[in-house]
């Protein structure tokens, strides 16, 4: 009988340990399952606000861009021009912010979509070239373009993403250059002609080994994208082309030689399937 007893406790104990872990796992699980969507939620949250601040920034800051360019036209007074001109600037470098941390914030949602049609390499970098050449003028900065006879005439990914990440690269370049410095944009098929390489090459300083260890990656630990370390608004479209490229089937990579200058490089294959960020 006390031999009875003792197995039936000795099993009652047992079922009661069991019992034990096992609502602290399933307690465990819930809470992470609550974690994991309110985590889920909050990027929600976050991109749809993202996008209303965006859909509504854009709007004024296009009107105050136009109005500040209407006055630096429209006037010969130095101090007006360069007053309207630092409103202009400020505007343009704020809504590429804005557009630049909803991407991010898409991207890391997943629900970024990439659209691909042929467009012509010429066209496109001839047109990245006008829209940086009065700047580099200003900086008196040579801006080159250099294509490949041997290129093919059109690529098939998609051209606002590729713009979109040569205007980054080229305004990164022309910002940390010296002055009487160049800037070379270069487009060359790969040697074994699957793939068109993109590059731009400056004359600045190089980039100094801190900052290599975080180029492409956002510098805080945070996730929230609300969250900007000083100076990193700048580092914004590095980060941003990044994560484009390889959405698009790439890879982005630099080179670089401290008091010499910087080179930044991207391949797209010549042939691509439609893609979308996960």
């Amino acid at each position: 009988m006390t031999t009875a007893w003792l197995v039936s406790f000795v099993l009652f104990a047992a079922l009661l340990v069991l019992g034990y872990f096992y609502l602290q796992e399933k307690r465990r699980s819930q809470s992470q399952q609550m974690e994991i969507h309110k985590a889920r939620s909050s990027k929600h949250h976050v991109n749809d606000f993202l996008a209303s601040m965006s859909h509504h920034l854009r709007t004024p800051l296009n009107g105050v861009m136009g109005y500040a360019e209407y006055i630096y036209s429209s006037t010969r007074e130095p101090m007006i021009q360069f007053t309207s001109k630092i409103i202009l600037e400020n505007s343009l470098q704020m809504l590429h912010l804005v557009n630049g941390l909803l991407d991010l914030s898409k991207i890391q949602e997943g629900s970024l979509d990439l659209s691909q049609s042929d467009f012509d390499i010429k066209d496109m970098v001839e047109s990245v070239q006008a829209l940086h050449q009065a700047r580099a003028d200003e900086l008196k900065i040579s801006l080159h373009v250099h294509l490949a006879p041997q290129l093919p005439s059109q690529l098939r990914a998609d051209p606002y993403r590729v713009r979109q990440v040569l205007n980054n690269l080229v305004d990164n370049a022309l910002s940390y250059n010296r002055p009487q410095g160049s800037v070379t944009l270069s487009v060359t098929p790969s040697a074994n002609g699957l793939w068109v390489v993109f590059s731009v090459q400056d004359t600045g300083k190089g980039i100094s080994p801190e900052m290599q260890e975080t180029i492409f990656k956002r510098q805080q630990k945070s996730d929230n994208p609300f969250v900007l370390r000083p100076n990193e608004g700048a580092g914004l479209g590095l980060v941003l082309s990044h994560h484009l490229i390889q959405l698009m089937g790439g890879t982005l990579n630099y080179s670089t030689k401290a008091g010499e200058g910087s080179v930044f490089f991207f391949n797209l294959p010549i042939r691509s399937e439609s893609h979308k960020s996960s």
